[in-house]
């Protein structure tokens, strides 16, 4: 799976993330926290590369990116398209190879998509951190079909019309 060896890349390629209950580590993670915590494309732009490391790979399970400058592209266009959305953080548990598992949960209001309506999804985040204490590695866990693709017409309609028949 692509995912997997990306991180096998990355690791290798960045053996020692910030130590366990360091201030870098709790730096990294409040970074990662503000980033989302108003997705908007200023701060997008604004916190993206203290954030983020130069070769970033980062899936949301909509799409995969690699590097800070496409991720930069997609994250703009993405927070463009809504009014609204926020991250919560509930809870983030370090695993034994120095990489986060950060449980959330997500309201998205778009634009175009259900106009006004708040939309809420869970989900967690596989985080790897560099040094420097930058996102290297981002693999996101959640239900894009209730967080978005239920709220798209016709793909709504047979989403929830089989949710009816499992």
């Amino acid at each position: 799976m692509e995912t997997l060896t990306e991180l096998d890349r990355i690791r290798a390629r960045h053996p020692a993330p910030p130590a366990a209950g360091s201030e870098a580590e709790s730096q990294a993670l409040a970074r990662f926290a503000s980033f989302f915590s108003s997705f908007a494309p200023d701060r997008v732009q604004t916190l993206l590369a203290e954030t983020y490391a130069a070769d970033v790979y980062f899936n949301d399970t909509l799409k995969a990116v690699r590097g800070l400058d496409n991720l930069g592209h997609y994250l703009k266009d993405s927070a463009q398209a809504v009014e609204d959305c926020r991250v919560q953080i509930h809870e983030t548990t370090r695993t034994a190879h120095g990489e986060h598992l950060v449980r959330w949960s997500m309201m998205i209001r778009f634009k175009r998509l259900r106009r006004g309506v708040d939309t809420w999804t869970v989900g967690m985040s596989h985080l790897r951190f560099d040094a420097q204490g930058r996102v290297v590695y981002q693999q996101d866990y959640w239900n894009a079909a209730d967080g978005i693709f239920q709220h798209i017409p016709l793909l709504g309609t047979a989403i929830n019309a089989i949710k009816r028949r499992l």
